[in-house]
């Protein structure tokens, strides 16, 4: 949050409803700031109007503009790749080889993921993948895409019921027609985190839908409304951040997936190789067919 935005909050608060209203705003800011009006209301003891009436003081007059300001804060910070290059170029020691650097930084990024893993949120973001009676579908931004579809291929190998979403230009709503409660949605979302992503998650956590999200260590809005989050160390001397941990990551929940179950992920498997023999087989048979006919 910039300091005009946490200095308008702090100064703005006058009465006792006020006061606890944006202590709870600046308290585990961005997640809290982040949250429903409801959510809000009942960590600061008040009413939904205090809070509204409160937000309206400051200047916004729906909550929904407050969050689009906390969002484009969030933003500024995380900083564009034209923002990141010079600061990039700083950070590798004079004369240092920027090949080698790069690799050992990304390597500590690796060591320094691991060492802050939380098991119980690695067993919960499992538990939501592994369970067979959730639909899972996932979902990344204009960088992290490839990521999700990475994941929701490799996944869908091991269980069923995975959907991967492709965003369509303006972003598309459609797929939250037919979300529940039994859904898991995956979200990938780093920096520069997208409000159009952090909105669908909103939407989606209505309808009773649970989220897994994969971040970098600043971590995504969408964070604070997750069930389980996987956040991810960047070692990269790049302006366009580095993804080496985010894929290790998705590698070693896929792995802990099969292990959930590897009876089941080992049948789904054998069935999917009969599937491409036979496949094969058929398709033979449709060339030598078409090459007699002609």
């Amino acid at each position: 949050m910039s300091q005009n935005l946490v200095h308008l909050i702090r100064n703005s608060a006058s009465s006792g409803g006020e006061r606890k209203v944006a202590a709870a705003l600046l308290d585990g800011y961005p997640f809290h700031a982040l949250s429903t009006v409801e959510a809000l209301a009942k960590r600061a003891d008040v009413s939904n109007p205090t809070v509204l009436r409160f937000l309206t003081k400051i200047g916004f007059p729906r909550f929904a503009d407050f969050q689009a300001a906390v969002v484009m804060e969030v933003q500024k910070q995380a900083g564009s790749p034209l923002q990141q290059i010079d600061a990039s170029r700083s950070e590798t020691p004079e004369g240092a080889n920027l090949y080698q650097t790069s690799l050992r930084r990304q390597a500590e990024a690796l060591r320094l993921t691991a060492e802050a893993v939380v098991p119980a949120e690695v067993d919960a973001f499992v538990a939501l993948l592994a369970n067979p009676r959730h639909r899972i579908q996932c979902l990344g931004g204009r960088y992290s895409q490839n990521l999700s579809r990475r994941f929701s291929r490799q996944l869908a190998q091991l269980r069923a019921d995975v959907l991967q979403i492709e965003p369509q230009p303006g972003f598309h709503h459609e797929p939250l027609l037919d979300m529940g409660p039994r859904d898991v949605l995956v979200m990938f979302d780093y920096r520069r985190y997208q409000p159009d992503l952090f909105a669908f998650a909103q939407l989606a956590r209505e309808t009773g839908t649970r989220i897994c999200l994969f971040t970098d260590d600043t971590r995504s809005p969408i964070a604070g409304i997750a069930h389980a989050v996987m956040s991810a160390k960047e070692g990269l001397i790049s302006p366009f951040g580095s993804r080496i941990v985010a894929t290790a990551q998705i590698e070693t929940i896929i792995a802990a997936v099969v292990e959930a179950d590897r009876l089941a992920a080992r049948q789904r498997l054998e069935r999917i190789e009969e599937l491409r023999i036979r496949l094969a087989e058929l398709t033979r048979l449709a060339e030598n067919r078409t090459g007699m006919d002609e």
